[in-house]
């Protein structure tokens, strides 16, 4: 594990697919940063994500930290108001599921290192297709340290890197469905790479 030397800021990106316990990580990291290092934490999760709590970041084995709500769709508002103001005398910040933001939240997030915070933010790879997720790429650019999560394989445990989408308990391999679809166990599981079925990937 790596941790920030205190005098600049520093950005941390957790990344794998669903039941990985990247929300765990983060919220794991966050509760010794207040416990251990006496350190000022503010945490962030996307509104839509209302599975567990609506203002907690809930992990899959029982971990939970307070949160903060933020719309998808990152506004002048939410920059300025919520994110900036609030997050002025915290010494951590923290973005759970962060690949459900506009891409805005990497101007954010680099404006937050730069004002000298440790920023901590976790998000899955891929989405249900095999393709990179919406900011989350563009976070591992700019990150001093990356930690990749591993799932167990649904179907033969294995090491998963994927997210595989169900529809009637079979996997959903086309482009026709919206790309965000709130769920758990009922309409995704982990798949490694023997396993994980895409359209995407058939060789024709």
């Amino acid at each position: 594990m790596i941790y920030n030397d205190g005098k600049s800021g520093f950005l941390t990106t957790i990344i794998g697919p669903m039941f990985s316990e990247k929300s765990g990580e983060l919220i794991k990291r966050c509760k010794q940063a207040e416990k251990y290092q006496n350190k000022k934490v503010v945490v962030y999760k996307p509104i839509l994500d209302n599975r567990y709590s609506e203002d907690e970041v809930v992990s899959r084995i029982g971990l939970r930290i307070n949160a903060h709500r933020l719309n998808q769709n990152l506004s002048e508002e939410d920059l300025a108001g919520k994110v900036y103001d609030l997050c002025k005398d915290a010494d951590m910040v923290g973005f759970d599921e962060a690949q459900f933001f506009s891409e805005e939240i990497v101007e954010i997030v680099r404006n937050l290192v730069g004002m000298g915070k440790e920023v901590i933010v976790d998000g899955l790879n891929l989405d249900y297709l095999g393709r990179p997720f919406g900011s989350m790429g563009n976070l591992l650019l700019f990150s001093d340290e990356i930690i990749t999560k591993n799932a167990f394989c649904k179907c033969c445990g294995r090491p998963a890197m994927y997210t595989q989408r169900l529809i009637d308990g079979k996997p959903d391999t086309g482009t026709e469905g919206g790309l965000v679809l709130i769920g758990d166990t009922e309409s995704y599981e982990p798949r490694c790479r023997l396993c994980y079925e895409s359209d995407l990937f058939k060789i024709h």
